[in-house]
C-alpha cells in the first residue's frame, strides 16, 4: 500500500526535525565551541532571513491581491 503525499511529507518534515535537533545538540570538544557557536549563529540567522522572506512576500501579496 503506497503512501500519500501527506504521510510523506509528515515522514520527511519529522526526520528534518529530529537531524536538526541532533545536530544541535551534539557534544564537541572544547577547540571547537567557538567554530560551533559561530556556525549554528549562521544557520540560525539564516534561518529567520528565510521565515522574515516568506512572511514579506506573504503580506506583500495579501496587500496588493487582497
Amino acid at each position: 500500500m503506497s503512501m500519500d503525499f501527506k504521510d510523506k511529507a509528515r515522514e520527511r518534515i519529522s526526520d528534518v526535525v529530529y537531524e536538526t535537533k541532533k545536530f544541535f545538540k551534539r557534544k564537541v570538544k572544547k577547540e571547537e565551541d567557538e567554530n560551533l557557536y559561530e556556525t549554528r549563529w549562521v544557520w540560525y540567522h539564516s534561518a529567520l532571513v528565510i521565515e522574515l522572506f516568506i512572511i514579506i512576500i506573504l503580506l506583500w501579496y495579501i496587500a496588493y491581491e487582497g
